[in-house]
């Protein structure tokens, strides 16, 4: 687990305490813009602590990100954890 790539969000990054899925791929640098975020999870490349998310109006609230946070994984190869300050 230490050789994943990291993102930490800070309060600004979360909007009510929580952030959506595009804009989680994008802080994270899994997609280069909302639109190739929206195209990857609709076509069911992203999977979220072993679940596959579809929807790509999926909110992920603060309290989610404790712990180890959330594993993000983009197609077969590219892993990435978002944690929360």
């Amino acid at each position: 687990m230490s050789n994943v790539p990291s993102t930490t969000l800070a309060a600004e990054d979360l909007t009510d305490g929580s952030i959506g899925i595009l804009d989680l791929m994008v802080k994270c640098g899994l997609a280069a813009s909302k639109g190739e975020a929206r195209r990857l999870v609709q076509q069911g490349g992203l999977t979220v602590n072993g679940e596959k998310v579809s929807d790509p109006s999926a909110v992920f609230a603060v309290e989610q990100f404790s712990g180890d946070g959330l594993m993000l994984k983009k197609g077969k190869k590219v892993f990435h954890r978002a944690v929360a300050e």
